[in-house]
């Protein structure tokens, strides 16, 4: 046996749990035998208590109609039965002369009538033990009927030996059982655990293997499995944010390290104000990416909301339309919106900046003359945000790409921008619950953000 086999048969927590089990159903047995052999005496008891009644009657009423000799005849045909080990019944006359029976006349018996416990001998020299009543006749003999409880005491001592017997294997039986069941739970328990530990020492695609037989712990195994996909992607995610933070921002920090020496080593006025414009244009540059990601950030994790609240989304459309037209324009771009009336609950800030990136996105990289068309539409009880133009799209292959912070196209690098107005979309998108998609207009490119209508 293994050491670790050896420490889950040894486990505390396994020989408690047994233990507990144990007890409980030992504890349990106990008390039902008590409660069913207490059930059972008392059933007897009565049944006896009646048979004894019924019997006195009958030998009173002999006596009175028969006489003592017919009452002698009836006692010595009843304790004649075959097969009846049980009765008792003795007749003594005022004198306490023994007449008839089956018993020795109990020395300390109280004759009242009332039930009472019996310690004699049989006629035969046994020790009979049991109860009975015993009343005086008219002309003062006395008359004892009972029954022998001494085969019952013995049938009770035999069943209550068998049914010990019966509990100690139950018990046996029942702490083998549950040493098993722990070590069964143990070992899982131990597989998680150890799958747990490598993912701590760093082996982040570790997982925890499952044995396909749709118990509980197979479908806990599969939602620990799930987390840790989940957590290994934004831990792969976070790492490629961080790389493509220290790579984006290392060159604006140069420069501004660079226009701050220059600005303090000009002599002159005009070049120090240069150098100290052109770094706070750099330092402005690195916050608004900073802030872009915290955007990201906050609705990846899901915060804000809480304040949601009900959005008019043609506003919000209209709003950004009117706002980028302008800047459309020097393009000779057109730029327009068709929109119905429509709310969601969201935060209307964010869907205005997220809407506002789609197209600031669509003038950037559509060429002159370019159309964009801004939508409004409802599809399957969502509402649908649809931004479209005629510019060179995106490659299927690179759409995944284009939706990750710093996910920059091969052939849109040599233009400005750090690749997080998809990202801050798309987190934007699950925030409310919805999706963010991107299809071939042919040609151009349909950006889709899709909203729960609650």
């Amino acid at each position: 046996m293994s050491g670790s086999s050896r420490r889950l048969f040894l486990s505390r927590d396994a020989l408690a749990f047994a233990a507990l089990a144990v007890a409980f159903v030992a504890a349990s047995s106990i008390g039902a035998f008590l409660f069913v052999d207490d059930r059972v005496e008392r059933i007897l008891s009565q049944r006896q208590a009646a048979i004894v009644d019924s019997e006195l009657k009958l030998l009173q009423l002999v006596d009175r109609e028969e006489g003592r000799p017919g009452l002698i005849r009836s006692i010595a045909r009843r304790v004649a039965v075959p097969n009846d080990d049980f009765a008792i019944q003795a007749l003594i006359d005022r004198n306490g002369r023994y007449l008839a029976g089956d018993v020795d006349w109990p020395s300390d018996l109280i004759v009242d009538g009332a039930w009472r416990p019996i310690d004699t001998y049989a006629r035969k020299g046994v020790p009979v033990l049991g109860f009975g009543r015993a009343v005086t006749l008219p002309d003062g003999a006395k008359v004892l009927v009972g029954r022998d409880q001494s085969a019952q005491h013995s049938v009770q001592s035999a069943l209550a030996g068998a049914i010990l017997t019966a509990l100690a294997v139950l018990l046996a039986v029942a702490l083998g059982l549950g040493i098993f069941l722990n070590r069964l739970v143990l070992g899982r328990i131990d597989t998680i655990s150890t799958t747990a530990r490598r993912i701590i020492g760093g082996n982040l695609h570790e997982r925890i293997p499952g044995r396909g037989q749709d118990s509980e712990f197979d479908r806990l195994t599969g939602v620990l499995n799930s987390m840790l996909d989940r957590n290994e992607q934004h831990i792969e995610q976070m790492r490629l944010v961080t790389d493509a933070i220290a790579h984006d921002l290392r060159g604006p920090l140069q420069h501004i390290r660079a226009d701050l020496e220059r600005a303090s080593l000009a002599e002159d006025k005009v070049p120090r104000e240069e150098a100290m414009a052109r770094a706070v244009g750099e330092i402005d540059e690195a916050l608004a990416t900073f802030n872009a990601l915290l955007d990201i950030a906050r609705a990846e994790a899901g915060i804000g909301q809480e304040a949601f609240d009900r959005v008019d989304l043609a506003s919000v459309v209209e709003d950004v339309v009117e706002l980028f037209e302008p800047i459309a324009e020097e393009k000779h771009q057109t730029l327009s919106a068709q929109v119905m009336s429509m709310e969601v609950r969201g935060q209307g800030t964010l869907l205005r900046q997220a809407f506002g990136n789609l197209i600031h996105n669509a003038i950037k990289f559509s060429p002159e003359g370019a159309a964009i068309v801004a939508r409004l539409d409802a599809r399957g009880g969502r509402a649908r945000m649809i931004l479209e133009d005629n510019g060179a799209g995106i490659p299927e292959a690179e759409r995944e790409t284009a939706l990750q912070p710093f996910g920059r196209l091969t052939r849109d690098r040599p233009t400005d921008g750090k690749g997080l107005g998809l990202a801050l979309v798309a987190a934007c998108a699950k925030l409310h619950g919805g999706r963010f998609l991107l299809e071939d207009a042919g040609p151009g490119l349909r950006a889709i953000l899709e909203l729960p209508r609650n």
